[in-house]
């Protein structure tokens, strides 16, 4: 006999493929029944067996999400998974497929877990498809659809790069009275620009940490202890009445009194974000460290922070958005590798990159009962947090490029810095592999020390190391030949790293030497560059053009240069007061 086929049918015996048609069986009676062929060509069919289809319930809504994760020479990369399905049963059984709108040529995919990747082919170009899936939980059975458009790139406009603008209730703020009060720094030679720096002392916290985001034309910056302050437009330093609760007397004392005091450094805010409600309010989230008095946690806080013409108040009510497990004891609790930087996704979630902690506490990493090493999706409102992705180390930077891609900047630990392309479902490898090895220059206990084989791997690595910090998306304004770019900072460098991709490719990476330690990033609504120094610093970049000359006067069509031609200096004489603008060093 050969091997069994198998056919099915439904009770009033019209064919189904059920892997293709489940949600049309729905409830439905079917029969099963098995045919072999002899070898002498007769057939046989066993006793038919009768089964009836569970009953499908429709998935709550928003049950299947999708990611553009970029085009590739065969088609369009999207990935589809569930979400906000956790938990499933064990053994949990996943039918997909994808069907254009009308209900046309489905084709089953070949997909058993709740996430994947497809590659939608070139016959796709420009169209709607479906895609639905079948699964079950906790006893029950159920069928989500969504509809993922899918998009050729060289036939279709780029989405614009994602740029700040100036928030609804900004255009009229006022600007600081009083005279420019920035410190004019040396000037920065590039590959591409010539860039303008200015500064200003913004904080006095002297510990490693803190981070900044634009409210309106200034900048917020917040220490790495929580105190707040405003850089303005004009270069003053205004503090903030306001502070992040991280119940930092009750850390301090307890390490003074358990001899663990050398790590107070490392408990301290990562990251900020604001998010606009209002025309005069905004709320602020912070990702940073909370002493329970027994144990500390990685937190994400919210409170509302408001502009009053020139004044920023914040509000003293601070509520818990999310808390991540475990929460450390002491002893455990080093905080050297924390991440937290986040990103919104959507206008109900928040992404959050969060380290494993340090030494120690390495394998939570791969623990699924663990938050720590990991890339989670937490929602705004109820918490609810489900991990997109694993095997982090000390996540530092976050950014989605124009076609909604991830990039994260992570610490190996001694050599190993990564730029890694996050995508949900991803082992990323941490403690199992790293490019780096432990510090004192031995390697990790493992045979795969320097190599990053059967996990995601990064596609740049940093060898030696950087201490690679937050990374941006830069656009055209201040910089239109490094439109599209990631920049990235470093600690140990001191520098900024200009990245250079070709779709999820790096083709080159320049170092533009600045001489102090980048903690973090931030894009200007006017496309002004805004660094945080280590120390409380904030730099403000931006591109200078001091004169075209006949070389350089078709540039202004092609990027858009800001230049002065001869033509444009003799008109601008015979206007009262009107110059060209000096250079950094005079006129």
């Amino acid at each position: 006999m050969e091997p069994f086929e198998w056919s099915e049918y439904n009770a009033a015996a019209s064919p189904y493929v059920i892997a293709d048609n489940w949600a049309g069986m729905s409830g439905l009676e079917y029969e099963i029944r098995a045919a072999s062929v002899s070898a002498e060509g007769r057939s046989e069919w066993s006793p038919a067996v009768t089964a009836t289809a569970p009953q499908l319930l429709p998935a709550p809504a928003g049950a299947i999400g999708s990611t553009g994760l970029g085009y590739q020479a065969e088609g369009w990369d999207k990935e589809v998974h569930l979400r906000a399905q956790r938990p499933f049963t064990r053994r949990s059984p996943f039918v997909w497929s994808v069907c254009e709108v009308d209900g046309s040529r489905c084709e089953l995919l070949p997909i058993t877990q709740p996430t994947h990747t497809y590659r939608f082919p070139e016959a796709a170009r420009g169209k709607r498809v479906h895609v639905q899936v079948d699964y079950d939980k906790n006893g029950l059975s159920y069928t989500a659809l969504a509809t993922v458009g899918v998009v050729n790139p060289e036939e279709a406009p780029r989405p614009p790069t994602p740029r700040p603008s100036i928030p609804d209730g900004c255009e009229g703020a006022p600007s600081p009275s009083g005279d420019d009060e920035f410190t004019q720094d040396a000037a920065l030679f590039t590959h591409l620009h010539y860039v303008e720096s200015k500064s200003v002392q913004v904080a006095w916290d002297k510990a490693s940490g803190g981070a900044v985001e634009p409210l309106c034309n200034d900048l917020l910056v917040v220490t790495p202890w929580g105190r707040m302050a405003l850089a303005r437009s004009n270069g003053a330093a205004q503090p903030i009445d306001g502070q992040v609760p991280m119940n930092i007397a009750g850390m301090r004392a307890y390490l003074l009194d358990h001899a663990y005091f050398s790590r107070f450094a490392t408990f301290r805010v990562a990251d900020i974000l604001l998010r606009q409600r209002t025309r005069e309010a905004w709320e602020l989230y912070a990702t940073h460290h909370y002493f329970t008095g027994e144990c500390i946690r990685f937190r994400v806080s919210a409170a509302e922070i408001r502009l009053d013409g020139g004044s920023v108040s914040v509000s003293p009510t601070w509520r818990t958005v999310f808390d991540a497990e475990p929460c450390l004891p002491p002893p455990l609790w080093y905080g050297r590798e924390a991440g937290g930087r986040m990103l919104t996704d959507g206008p109900d979630h928040l992404l959050i990159v969060i380290g494993h902690h340090g030494h120690g506490n390495e394998s939570l990493a791969q623990d699924p009962a663990s938050h720590l090493g990991k890339l989670v999706r937490v929602a705004i409102e109820s918490g609810e947090a489900e991990i997109l992705a694993s095997g982090l180390r000390n996540p530092q930077g976050l950014a989605r490029d124009a076609d909604g891609a991830l990039w994260s900047t992570e610490h190996g630990p001694q050599g190993g810095d990564e730029l890694n392309l996050l995508q949900p479902g991803r082992d990323y490898g941490w403690p199992s592999v790293s490019y780096g090895v432990e510090y004192g220059g031995y390697a990790l206990q493992n045979d795969d020390a320097g190599g990053h084989e059967g996990f995601a791997k990064p596609r740049f690595a940093w060898v030696p190391a950087i201490a690679v910090s937050a990374l941006i998306i830069n656009d055209e304004r201040q910089f239109p030949l490094w439109k599209d770019d990631l920049l990235a900072g470093s600690l140990a460098a001191q520098s900024l790293f200009r990245i250079r991709l070709d779709g999820a490719n790096v083709q080159y990476v320049e170092r533009i030497e600045v001489g102090y330690r980048i903690r973090d990033l931030a894009l200007m609504p006017d496309g002004r560059i805004a660094l945080l120094a280590d120390g409380g610093r904030a730099h403000f970049l931006s591109r200078f053009v001091e004169r075209c000359d006949e070389r350089d006067w078709p540039l202004r069509l092609v990027y858009g240069l800001h230049c002065y031609s001869p033509e444009d200096e003799e008109a601008a004489d015979m206007q009262e007061g009107g110059a060209p603008p000096a250079g950094p060093g005079g006129g």
